[in-house]
């Protein structure tokens, strides 16, 4: 875990039994799927446009091929075998224009 990563245990009404959920925050330049998704995955935004075009990228259920995808607050991006990030928020913009977002990358076993 890194610094600015925070783990906490999902208790919420809708919680599955051993799903945890990581906070990430971070910033990126624009709200394109292969920064946001690579950010939350915690990979280079290159290997995620790779995956992106193999087709093993969803958001909100739905197969994206276009990396530079807008992604919005309250999407959920899956990557097959790695699991899902959902981006819960953007913070604001820092003072070299780059966009604060916050994720919550589920984890738990197998994951």
């Amino acid at each position: 875990m890194t610094d600015g990563d925070i783990e906490r245990k999902d208790t919420g009404a809708e919680a599955h039994p051993g799903r945890r959920v990581k906070i990430v925050k971070g910033t990126v330049a624009r709200l394109r799927l292969d920064a946001v998704a690579s950010l939350g995955f915690g990979m280079s935004r290159t290997a995620m446009a790779e995956e992106i075009r193999r087709g093993r990228v969803k958001v909100n259920g739905v197969q994206r091929l276009d990396p530079s995808f807008a992604v919005k607050p309250s999407d959920v991006m899956t990557l097959e075998g790695r699991g899902c990030v959902t981006l819960t928020g953007v913070a604001g913009e820092t003072r070299k224009g780059r966009t604060l977002v916050n994720l919550e990358r589920e984890v738990g076993d197998g994951l």
